[in-house]
């Protein structure tokens, strides 16, 4: 039997080329098979290194399968079907395009076996969800797309020159390996790594990419980007301890902007950055049973999520503006079926028992389970109650309102709803029966997620927590709906910071101006004066004293002359 050694990233990207030249009803079945295809050569091959060269002496690594990598590669290309049958309702080729470059970089990124490639796919990958975004037709979604090239942009001149000066200290450090945070390479490389998760200050590219992006660009946006960052942290920094205090602190800005945003996209993808802090962190703890949990974690958020935008994706898609709580009167009369696949999908961003993240988030709080650990298990153990009232609560309060002129039926198209559908499909079979995705940890787990006294804990937090939800709204404690925007960090990026940076560039350009024309005037001047001197000297008898000078110096030769006989 011949051995295919392709990377299974490769298929995608070359289903690009197909789906740019392919009417309309082809292109969703194009991404598909691209993405069954993918897994195809994915499980057909053992663990191990394959497809290995030398180029410029270094060695590249096309193929190198493990259980860390395989875990996110199914994730990723499950996660490519799903966008594939959710895009079916709309025409744009262009976007098709992207969606498939975007996971065919990310999942090259994951299966290459040295740093060098793992760079250029990330980039690529990088650089596609920047397209993504530009093609879409909602307002500002321009001005997202070039801000999101700008991070973007950094976190690849961070990765070079990290590479750089990893490569220095010798060509077979481009084999993928643990990296050293306190080295300049591997500094410069973990900078560009949390630029992509999302980390403070990092993180409000993800928000702005998802709120304006296209429907289904936000699904592929939330399931294709960070996650990626989540498996190089695993590949490279396992057991850094910076990454405990970096996590804890995206689950705390992530959890409160989630329930302060009145835009329930936004809300999803600051939601998302919480559960990416909680991958992040428990890398940092670097146990095995820690290392299980963030990869259980990255695997089931995927999908969760995906739920989450796919179905708020659907309402913008009817809706034609932001998915706001304040605007979802009347949903549930307008929207059933949406309403009804919204509430499941706030349940299962909420690791709520029978959904796939509560399989995992039991692991975590087991990772987590010592003295030392209690805030960040702390942490882990509110989240769920935090994102229930936001994503979930304030949903389905906002939905089943009644109106006194109940609005007419507009469902979301049959694709979108499949789509939305099929995420919440995986979310209840992972939920359900999580013992085939702990056979695809890395670390061999038996884990009972069921247990009495794993369930009984998480059933009464979250009971507590919608009880308190209710009671709130109710009393008139709860904060009136938000017709604002919220202000994060970027309104530090686009305002004062920019405005400095534009004003420094005028001041800087009016220096140089100035300087420009001072070295003019005084070139002018210098060569003037050397143009004069010149002329003296082409001209001896243009001066008054061209005669006095004339018999000095022949009175002086004749002097000599004598003087010398």
């Amino acid at each position: 039997m011949l051995a295919l050694t392709l990377n299974p990233g490769f298929v995608p990207l070359l289903a690009v080329f197909l789906v740019l030249a392919a009417p309309r009803g082809l292109r969703a079945p194009t991404m598909a098979g691209a993405a069954v295809l993918a897994l195809w050569l994915l499980l057909d091959h053992e663990f191990g290194a394959a497809s290995a060269m030398a180029q410029m002496g270094l060695p590249v690594v096309l193929l190198n399968l493990d259980a860390l990598n395989r875990i996110f590669g199914i994730a990723l290309l499950l996660a490519l079907i799903i966008v594939a049958i959710y895009s079916g309702a709309r025409r744009n080729r262009y976007e098709d395009a992207a969606i498939l470059t975007m996971c065919g970089g990310a999942v090259s990124a994951l299966f290459v076996g040295d740093l060098i490639s793992f760079v250029a796919s990330a980039s690529l990958a990088g650089l596609a969800a920047a397209w993504l975004v530009f093609c879409s037709t909602l307002e500002d979604a321009n001005r997202a797309g070039g801000r999101l090239l700008i991070w973007h942009g950094l976190e690849g001149l961070l990765f070079l020159v990290g590479v750089a000066f990893h490569l220095s200290s010798g060509a077979q450090s481009a084999v993928l390996g643990r990296l050293d945070v306190a080295t300049i390479g591997g500094g410069f490389i973990f900078a560009a790594l949390m630029i992509r998760v999302g980390a403070p200050l990092a993180h409000v590219w993800l928000k702005d990419a998802v709120s304006h992006a296209s429907p289904v660009g936000g699904v592929a946006l939330t399931a294709m980007t960070t996650m990626l960052g989540v498996y190089g942290l695993a590949r490279f920094f396992p057991g850094e301890p910076l990454l405990l205090a970096i996590g804890a602190a995206m689950i705390v800005i992530g959890a409160f902007y989630a329930a302060a945003e009145d835009d329930l996209r936004r809300a999803g993808a600051y939601a998302l950055m919480a559960q990416t802090g909680v991958c992040v962190a428990l890398i940092g703890d670097g146990a095995p049973l820690a290392m299980a949990a963030a990869e259980g974690t990255a695997f089931t958020a995927i999908f969760a999520f995906m739920a989450l935008q796919a179905t708020l994706g659907a309402v913008v898609e009817r809706v034609g503006a932001a998915a706001r709580v304040s605007a979802l009167a009347g949903l549930s009369r307008a929207m059933p079926i949406t309403s009804f696949l919204l509430i499941g999908a706030g349940l299962a961003v909420s690791a709520a028992p029978g959904f796939a993240l509560y399989a995992t988030h039991t692991v975590a709080l087991q990772a987590t389970a010592e003295w030392e650990k209690l805030w960040l298990w702390t942490l882990i153990a509110a989240l769920p109650a935090v994102l229930l009232v936001s994503l979930t609560l304030r949903i389905v309060l906002a939905a089943y309102r009644p109106l006194a002129r109940p609005p007419r039926m507009n469902e979301a198209p049959y694709s979108m709803l499949l789509g939305a559908g099929l995420a919440s499909f995986f979310c209840i079979s992972v939920g359900l029966a999580p013992r085939w995705l702990y056979g695809l940890m890395p670390a061999e787990l038996s884990f009972d997620a069921f247990a009495i006294d794993r369930l009984a804990p998480q059933l009464e937090l979250l009971g507590v927590a919608g009880l308190l939800g209710v009671a709130f709204r109710v009393f008139g404690l709860s904060p009136k709906a938000n017709f604002a925007q919220l202000l994060d960090i970027d309104a530090l990026y686009r305002g004062p910071l920019a405005s400095a940076g534009r004003w420094s560039g005028v001041l800087l350009l009016r220096a140089y101006g100035a300087w420009q024309e001072l070295s003019r005037g005084v070139a002018r001047a210098i060569a003037a004066a050397v143009e004069g001197w010149i002329s003296r000297c082409d001209r001896p008898y243009a001066t008054s004293i061209a005669s006095f000078v004339q018999i000095a110096v022949i009175s002086g030769v004749l002097g000599l002359m004598l003087f010398a006989r």
